[in-house]
């Protein structure tokens, strides 16, 4: 990625390079989408490297969000890129082809999860920790595998 890209943003630019010194094993790039109403995550698929070794991960670290917690699905999300064509300026993308990683953007909705209603407090603070803890959780689950 170009340096232009990180011209207004030195923090980026900062974690970046230190990403560049140190490695990284996993990546998790935690968003909000205001117009999906689901938890999901969006994978590198479209990357020039992806392998057999990103599907495995991407899915054991998705089965492992599955099993923790109903607040995550896989059928709602953003469209999967076609191989080769994932846009590097997307820094889950540029993670997963820079290092070889689990690489994900983990969507959480802004008014209330459809799966996993709540009509009272829609989607919350507090679901935002717990669904915190679960990624932690399912981290841990594919953690021998990275």
């Amino acid at each position: 990625m170009a340096n232009t890209f990180y011209g207004k943003k030195p923090e980026v630019f900062l974690v970046r390079e230190k990403m560049l010194q140190t490695g990284v094993d996993m990546f998790l790039d935690i968003h909000g989408d205001e117009a999906i109403p689901y938890n999901f995550a969006a994978g590198s698929e479209g990357i020039p490297s992806y392998d057999e070794r990103h599907a495995g991960l991407e899915n054991a670290f998705k089965q492992a969000l599955l099993t923790i917690t109903p607040e995550f699905q896989d059928d709602y999300g953003y469209d999967k890129d076609e191989p080769g064509k994932a846009n590097l300026t997307v820094g889950s993308n540029w993670v997963a082809e820079q290092f070889n990683c689990l690489s994900y953007t983990i969507e959480m909705p802004f008014k209330d999860n459809n799966n996993y209603p709540d009509p009272l407090y829609g989607w919350s603070p507090e679901r935002s920790i717990k669904f915190g803890h679960d990624m932690v959780a399912a981290t841990l689950a594919v953690t021998d595998k990275l």
